[in-house]
């Protein structure tokens, strides 16, 4: 229950924060916005709507998050509140555990809404990019012709489903490490740190091939600061789910499709629960050692 009312408190403070709307208002705009705008794909505009859809989602959730974590921790030491809430018998870890909570309730929020968003402008985008048969079909048609084509549509905004999965993880993880650095830095360190990590994270395949020649040593050092780093490709199924659409049940490579990225969503979110257990603890001890006078 203590820890219940830290979340529901920093999820109060976080969605009445005037960046939290600008935020989620600015990233439902962008997608308005390029809903109608042609994109150049030659036939593919639908795809490349989604694969932008995702990354704008992404940026805004995760600024969001970042700002409210990055905030959260070092903001209650500064203004010397955390002393009066750790002062009633709630434990570091408890604190530290509660202000992460209560950003991912709130960024979880924000995405509900933008996905709810996203996923009706791609149902409508595949008939802004229908040829003038499927239009006519999907308008006056009757029998398999609009079937198939009301199919498809339902498909294409199914498929963006496990991204928006993804991208909540993705943010999860990099609130994680906001939170932890939060317990030590100043909002505006932790802010810089947490977008740092999230630059290398999706960086890491590149540096560890780049870094192969480096001797004995340096590569235990490199092999160290690797495995600290979040692996955060793994979150990264844009280029796939742009080109694919993904239907439930059934049978067929759709479905088949649909199975198989759900469990890897799956086995993403392992490594994500994983990652952000560890970034807790390591926060919730870097708190513990820290003077709150």
């Amino acid at each position: 229950m203590r820890v219940w009312g830290i979340v529901l408190n920093t999820y109060r403070e976080t969605v009445r924060r005037p960046f939290y709307f600008l935020l989620v208002a600015a990233a439902a705009a962008a997608l308005l916005v390029t809903l109608r705008l042609p994109l150049f794909t030659f036939g593919n505009d639908t795809d490349m709507y989604k694969d932008l859809g995702l990354s704008f989602i992404l940026l805004f959730v995760l600024l969001m998050a970042l700002l409210a974590a990055a905030t959260g921790v070092a903001s209650e030491v500064e203004e010397k509140t955390a002393q009066t809430v750790l002062s009633k018998a709630v434990g570091r870890w408890q604190f530290v555990a509660g202000k992460y909570l209560g950003v991912m309730a709130a960024a979880l929020v924000a995405l509900a809404v933008l996905g709810a968003v996203f996923t009706a402008a791609v149902y409508y985008r595949v008939k802004i990019d229908a040829g003038v048969l499927e239009r006519t079909y999907a308008q006056g048609g009757v029998g398999a012709q609009v079937e198939a084509f009301r199919e498809r549509q339902f498909g294409q905004a199914l498929t963006v489903t496990p991204g928006l999965a993804l991208v909540l993880l993705q943010v999860g993880v990099l609130a994680a490490v906001a939170t932890a650095v939060s317990t030590r830095f100043s909002p505006a360190a932790s802010v810089g740190i947490s977008l740092g990590v999230f630059l290398v994270g999706h960086l890491t395949v590149f540096l560890a091939s780049g870094l192969r020649t480096v001797e004995a040593g340096g590569r235990a050092a490199r092999d160290g600061v690797l495995a600290v780093l979040p692996f955060l490709e793994i979150f990264n199924l844009n280029q796939k789910l742009s080109h694919t659409i993904l239907m439930p049940g059934g049978d067929g490579p759709a479905a088949e499709a649909w199975g198989a990225v759900w469990a890897y969503v799956g086995w993403a979110g392992l490594y994500a629960l994983g990652y952000i257990v560890f970034a807790l603890g390591v926060g919730a001890v870097l708190f513990r050692r820290r003077s709150l006078a």
